[in-house]
């Protein structure tokens, strides 16, 4: 099996310098949001030079039911945790490995995120720490994937069980990482494992709940009531592509854009215009309507060369696209409005595709301005929406028609995009090796940036 887990950088106060550890066990706890999560990650330090193997004992999730609500909701998230995490934590302990049956340390998210929720996992990681006494490690929530081991992983044949399992090569230092989910799109330069900077955010909303929004203006009625959760993003992604294509994945491992590219082909067509006129005609539907890039036309076009972000005007777009009917050979809105019965099922279908292919066409061309000031050897994709196929996809060709077909991706599989407790193990597990800790009296805090990792504001904390 192989196992690529992504990892948030974690916040320490560091203590004390820690001692090489060839083995390593943590149990992991993350409840920022809507997701219960617990994992057990063993990692071991192998050979000369340095090599580094893990194996995933446990990981488990539970999303608190938010149909009702169209969205997360914060009571109904917080009742979730307090009905599961503490079950989830008993599974997890009997997969402990080693005969004391207590881990090394314990990794929790501490933020950001919803404050009584994140209260939930840290005061459970308190008191199973102070009961096992072992050192508290904790960890913030994914702000991007990042991964510390600079040394090539090995196959770790001496663990019962997992004979050929081995865990991916993670990238090296420095590296671009895209975070694009419902609460964030970042673009993050990353020089070391507590050395970040942001490059560039979305002025608005975020580009995944722009996509969910968007998801429930397009989509069609009986697909919203026969959703079994609100992860509406990914139900657009799948009525985009009915023939099942999006589901058709290749390989999480890291690859050139180059190679993302030649091997996803046979799944989109879509192909990357040759300049900004001959994309605004492409955008044109056959019904009328175009969605092009967000800032696109702003400040006479000199926004689209920034790496600024939006998505606010792209929902706009698509709302009045639904709502208005569009003169068919200008394109141009009329004020006649139509009704839901009169979208046909297949210009939803374009509606979900041209609206995703505009936001992922923004947020790569923000990666190809970063590469041309901040050369990187890999991008990293995190966050719910890296989840997204056709995203990984538009990116990867991005990169190779702008000469950067070289540049690694590193694409987690798609269940550890969102959050999760292996994420927060493994960055548990590098933060400890890097000898960070943290007290019994912290807090969780709700807004963390990152050019304060290692020293939190304290008035954020309530």
């Amino acid at each position: 099996m192989r196992i690529h887990l992504p990892a948030a950088h974690g916040v320490f106060r560091p203590t004390f310098a820690v001692p090489s550890q060839p083995r390593l066990v943590t149990l992991a706890i993350e409840t920022s949001c809507d997701d219960t999560s617990v994992a057990v990650l063993e990692t071991r330090t192998l050979g000369r030079p340095i090599t580094t193997a893990a194996k995933l004992h446990f990981h488990e999730k539970v999303t608190s039911n938010n149909a009702a609500f169209n969205g997360v909701h914060p009571l109904a998230a917080l009742e979730s945790h307090q009905e599961n995490l503490a079950n989830l934590v008993a599974k997890a302990i009997k997969t402990l490995p080693g005969k004391n049956g207590h881990p090394d340390f314990v990794s929790v998210t501490r933020g950001p995120g919803m404050r009584s929720n994140l209260f939930t996992g840290l005061d459970t990681a308190k008191g199973l720490a102070a009961a096992w006494k072992a050192t508290h490690a904790l960890t913030p929530r994914l702000v991007a994937a990042l991964d510390a081991f600079e040394n090539p992983a090995q196959a770790w044949e001496d663990s019962p069980g997992v004979s050929h399992g081995e865990i991916a090569v993670a990238p090296k230092f420095p590296f671009l990482s895209v975070l694009a989910s419902g609460g964030h799109t970042l673009l993050i330069h990353s020089a070391a494992l507590t050395r970040h900077e942001v490059l560039a955010s979305t002025s608005d909303v975020a580009v995944g709940e722009c996509l969910d929004k968007i998801a429930r203006i397009v989509l069609p009625p009986d697909v919203l009531e026969d959703a079994s959760n609100t992860m509406y993003g990914a139900l657009l992604e799948r009525f985009a592509f009915p023939s099942g294509k999006a589901a058709q994945p290749a390989s999480s491992d890291p690859r050139s854009a180059s190679e993302y590219c030649h091997d996803a082909a046979s799944r989109y067509d879509y192909r990357v215009p040759k300049n900004h006129e001959e994309e605004l005609q492409r955008n044109v539907s056959r019904w009328g309507w175009a969605f092009n890039q967000p800032l696109a036309k702003a400040g006479g076009g000199t926004k689209n060369k920034s790496l600024e972000m939006s998505f606010s005007g792209l929902m706009t777009a698509v709302e009045r696209a639904v709502r208005y009917e569009h003169h068919q050979s200008t394109g141009k809105l009329t004020k006649i409005e139509r009704s839901a019965q009169a979208i046909s099922r297949e210009e939803r279908r374009d509606m979900a595709e041209f609206s995703m292919r505009a936001a992922f066409e923004h947020i790569a061309a923000r990666v190809v301005l970063a590469l041309q000031s901040t050369p990187a050897e890999s991008v990293i994709v995190a966050g719910g929406v890296g989840a997204n196929f056709y995203f990984r996809y538009v990116l990867a060709c991005k990169l190779v028609a702008h000469g950067y077909g070289d540049v690694r991706l590193v694409v987690p599989p798609p269940h550890l995009c969102s959050d999760n407790a292996a994420m927060i193990a493994w960055t548990g597990t590098e933060m400890f090796r890097a000898g960070h800790r943290d007290n019994f009296n912290i807090r969780a805090i709700r807004k963390w940036p990152l050019d304060m990792l290692l020293s939190p504001p304290v008035e954020w904390t309530t």
